[in-house]
């Protein structure tokens, strides 16, 4: 994936290292059954207070789908990241 096909208001953006780490540990919430998968899932785990962190991929389209979450996640003090794609 290049940079052009990243949408700037994604942000902030992990790296390649950093990507690689945290789909690493998205795939073991996933093994704990500790992962919830989606926009309005993840909008009803913030309202809860049960979030620890949200990882949000840049390529999503419409990217105004989950655009809502950053600002609820700085809302609650949640810490978020975009990744590029959701796929390793």
């Amino acid at each position: 994936m290049t940079e052009a096909d990243v949408n700037l208001k994604a942000y902030p953006l992990a790296d390649a290292h950093l990507t690689k780490k945290l789909l690493d540990l998205v795939q073991q919430s996933c093994n704990y059954k500790q992962l919830r998968k989606g926009a309005n899932e993840a909008t009803k785990t913030l309202n809860r207070g049960i979030s620890e962190f949200i990882v949000m991929a840049a390529n999503a389209e419409p990217l105004e789908i989950i655009l809502h979450l950053s600002l609820l996640c700085e809302d609650k003090n949640v810490p978020y990241i975009f990744v590029r794609s959701k796929q390793a």
